[in-house]
């Protein structure tokens, strides 16, 4: 995942392509990719490439193709994942 550069949300998409996941260039048009993959899955198959800016991936998609497109938001605000969870003194914990 690429490291954030302004303190303003930010967004990371991911494509799904038959379970397996890509992220996409953050300057790829969204709607101009998904009518793309639309186009595609009406035909007979024909690959679509995706680019996370460093690597290419051409992927055959067909009216077959399961696809799912996520847009994260991201936050300078998350807490790390290593930040260890202080539970209140007064809460009652038991195993």
């Amino acid at each position: 995942m690429r490291n954030m550069t302004s303190a303003a949300a930010e967004t990371s998409t991911h494509v799904e392509i038959d379970g397996q996941r890509f992220l996409l260039d953050r300057d790829r048009d969204l709607v101009d990719l998904m009518a793309e993959i639309e186009e595609a899955a009406r035909s007979e198959p024909r690959f679509v490439h995706l680019s996370d800016g460093e690597e290419l991936v051409s992927v055959l998609v067909s009216a077959r193709s399961r696809i799912v497109i996520t847009v994260e938001h991201e936050s300078r605000a998350r807490m790390p994942d290593s930040m260890p969870i202080q539970l209140p003194a007064d809460w009652d914990y038991r195993d």
